[in-house]
């Protein structure tokens, strides 16, 4: 029942409406917390375009698979990245909370530089 992470941060969801999430997902990235289907489906594709390449590693799942955390590999611009990404999704799959980690830290500086820019040009719907 758990999220394909390469799903939920894929480049090619602009908008984020397909995405699987419940109103009121809550997503902890390594810098902030944003709570709301909105800002959420708005912030998960742009983070789809600075995080890429991503390879999961393994998966550990508990109670059917609505818990679950995913190791992987991905890039940052040319930066190796390894992550985990903690997720828990609601009876009906949509997701309903996820908590993203990236290390090493010159690679998470590099990703937050990146989205700071990228939510300056376009703001997350609740500050627009």
């Amino acid at each position: 029942m758990s999220l394909d992470v390469r799903d939920l941060l894929a480049p090619c969801a602009p908008d984020g409406a397909s995405l699987p999430l419940a109103p009121d997902v809550v997503f902890h990235s390594p810098v902030a917390d944003y709570s709301g289907r909105d800002d959420v489906a708005h912030l998960l594709p742009k983070l789809g375009q600075c995080l890429t390449g991503i390879e999961p590693e393994q998966e550990f799942t508990e109670d059917g698979g609505r818990h679950s955390v995913t190791t992987f590999h991905g890039n940052v611009r040319d930066e190796s990245v390894y992550g985990a990404f903690v997720q828990e999704v609601d009876e009906q799959g949509r997701l309903r909370e996820a908590t993203l980690l990236l290390r090493p830290l010159n690679t998470l500086r590099t990703a937050v530089s990146i989205m700071r820019e990228a939510l300056a040009a376009d703001p997350l719907p609740s500050s627009r």
